[in-house]
């Protein structure tokens, strides 16, 4: 009985302090990226508010990728006359999509193939990207070149 109470209180133990593991590192199609100081990611796949930015992706397939850009593009389209077309360059992939204004910020929809994985890219920051001199801090991690 003393086993089974020690054994259960390990359990307990050890699945609180997995909890509150910290995640030092994004994902990006296998591409590690250090969180910067400061900065807390949401999990390997999405920092939230960092210098004022945000940046989610999600993984799908060829068929899924198109329906669900289509979807979301159509939905911000609805609300937001300020659809402008953009190219980003992330580790030597071409992403395409559209730039939102949103009151002071701007939200960027990207999609694209990186490593033969299709993505979808979901960016929301203060900042006007308009030139690869816009790509500073923790963005010129993620984007190579914006055209």
């Amino acid at each position: 009985m003393k086993n089974i109470f020690t054994f259960v209180l390990l359990l307990a133990a050890l699945n609180f302090y997995g909890q509150d593991k910290k995640i030092s590192f994004l994902n990006l199609v296998g591409n590690n990226i250090q969180v910067p100081n400061g900065c807390q990611a949401q999990s390997e796949y999405e920092l939230q508010a960092c210098d004022g930015t945000s940046i989610k992706w999600d993984y799908y397939s060829d068929d899924m990728l198109s329906a669900v850009f289509d979807a979301t593009i159509t939905a911000f389209a609805e609300s937001n006359d300020s659809k402008t077309e953009v190219t980003f360059t992330s580790f030597g992939a071409q992403l395409k999509g559209y730039k939102f204004k949103m009151g002071t910020t701007f939200q960027y929809f990207l999609y694209g193939t990186i490593k033969d994985q299709p993505l979808m890219i979901n960016l929301g920051t203060p900042k006007d990207i308009a030139s690869n001199d816009d790509l500073d801090g923790f963005l010129s991690l993620f984007f190579d070149e914006v055209s």
